[in-house]
């Protein structure tokens, strides 16, 4: 807005009738005429005087009560309010006053407020020479609900145990279609009783055939696995373990400019420590991935927990590689729709194949998923905009899921599925509500980096906030266009 028009419209501010922005006093939605008041504001101190200081110590408590005194009056069928006859009205007063509970006050200038009038809050003044005339002192109190104070879970919390929950109802569904419940049966064998032991038993019965539809299975995923570890965005954001401030290009959802941590990071480690470490947890994740194809390899009835627990097992040490939750959600996002090569047989032993491979995979697939849901609770958006994003896109994998669960009857990864859902939707959608919105600015030329803040903001100081966000050539050179926090 240009200096012109800001004196065009003080000048009408200045002609502005002030009687027009008065409201119509009330209370309870009786009416009555004002004709003065005054509010007590201020902050609940402490004081604290000591032999020998001269300046005492003031320990603030939090602001104190707002108490609100109007003098007003009632006249009978007034031509500003109405209110008909004007004991009718000093009735209707004293009634609402002594009501109990709060109640709506319309002040005049403060507008509408909640509150209470203590005892001998009304003063009502009535003379023998002032007929169809009252005069009203009122005392109004804010009112205040009585909250106690409550616990609640950690969200952080919840969504892990909800992802454990899921990796345990993985493998109980897996192990009930592959492995299913051994029976030990001794004498006769009859074509009934194997019959039986065909149902409960699962496709492993069918040995060599299913365990490498299980292990080829397992190969394309430690395949994938091993993409993810080794993908190069793992290696530049390590600089967003480190502490202190290194560039726009360091930063990441973990240790941004932006939003504070919430992971946790080694302030002693230098770049070639993370560095080390990062060769370490790829070594980790190789011998995982060995772990889980030899527990494919040797899988049968009594090995459904090994295979498991390997599966699980994997996915840590591959999470362990990726020091950004950003980037771990977007790479995770490879392994929790993976599907393995189909093939499809109308023989016994080619539909248990498609069995163990279905819930083989669903078993990975869902591990993944759990492991994504893990890296959303140290996921720090830095908008309103982020968190929507980031859920909807969380929120797609796991609606896939879902049906894929559903269609196939695993009932306890349904379930786990939906309650993993559901929190996850709840933890963005709070964590969203306080952020600000995105939204596109445009300057007439570039401007440095400090400028725009000041201009933005009027803070200097979060000029780094915008090179994270507008990622110009150089921060003496800033878009002319930028979309960035709105406040």
């Amino acid at each position: 807005m240009s200096l012109l028009s800001d004196i065009v419209q003080a000048a009408k501010d200045s002609n502005k009738d002030w009687r027009k922005d008065i409201r119509r006093a009330s209370f309870r939605g009786v009416p009555f005429a004002v004709y003065g008041g005054e509010g007590i504001f201020g902050r609940r101190i402490a004081l604290h005087e000591y032999p020998g200081r001269d300046k005492p110590y003031i320990e603030d408590m939090g602001r104190s009560t707002r108490r609100i005194r109007l003098s007003g009056f009632l006249v009978s069928n007034s031509l500003v309010y109405g209110g008909g006859d004007a004991k009718a009205q000093r009735d209707a007063m004293v009634d609402a006053v002594e009501r109990p509970g709060p109640g709506v006050l319309v002040h005049p200038t403060l507008g509408e407020l909640i509150v209470n009038v203590p005892d001998g809050g009304l003063q009502v003044i009535e003379r023998w020479d002032m007929g169809r005339y009252f005069e009203l002192s009122f005392i109004f109190i804010e009112y205040g609900q009585h909250i106690f104070p409550a616990t609640a879970p950690s969200k952080v919390s919840l969504l892990d145990k909800l992802a454990k929950k899921l990796h345990l109802s993985a493998a109980l569904d897996f192990a009930r279609k592959v492995i299913g419940t051994v029976s030990k049966v001794v004498g006769k064998v009859m074509s009934a009783v194997n019959t039986v032991l065909n149902t409960v038993e699962g496709v492993i019965r069918f040995g060599k055939a299913v365990v490498g539809a299980v292990v080829n299975t397992v190969a394309g995923f430690a395949e994938v696995v091993g993409r993810v570890a080794r993908d190069m965005r793992n290696v530049t954001s390590l600089g967003s373990l480190l502490t202190g401030n290194f560039g726009r290009y360091a930063h990441g959802n973990v240790s941004s400019a932006l939003v504070k941590s919430q992971k946790a990071t080694n302030s002693g480690a230098t770049i070639d420590d993370l560095l080390a470490s990062h060769t370490q947890n790829l070594a980790a994740v190789d011998r995982a991935s060995a772990t889980l194809s030899a527990a494919a390899a040797n899988l049968d009835a009594d090995g459904g927990d090994v295979f498991t627990a390997a599966a699980q097992a994997l996915m840590d040490a591959l999470v362990a590689t990726i020091p950004d939750p950003g980037i771990a959600v977007s790479l995770l996002g490879e392994l929790v729709s993976y599907q393995p090569v189909a093939f499809s047989s109308d023989s016994a032993i080619g539909n248990a194949q498609a069995i163990a491979r279905d819930a083989t995979s669903a078993l990975l697939r869902r591990g993944a998923m759990a492991a994504m849901a893990q890296q959303v609770a140290t996921y720090a958006p830095s908008s309103h905009d982020e968190a929507v994003a980031l859920m909807g896109t969380v929120a797609g994998y796991l609606d896939a899921e879902i049906l894929t669960a559903g269609d196939a009857g695993d009932d306890e990864s349904y379930a786990a599925l939906i309650g993993l859902r559901q929190d996850v939707v709840d933890y963005l959608s709070t964590a969203g509500a306080t952020l600000p919105r995105l939204e596109t600015f445009q300057f007439k030329t570039a401007l440095p980096s400090l400028v725009m803040a000041s201009r933005l903001y009027g803070d200097a100081a979060r000029a780094e906030e915008l090179v994270e966000q507008a990622d110009p050539i150089h921060p003496a050179f800033m878009p002319t266009t930028v979309r960035v926090l709105s406040s």
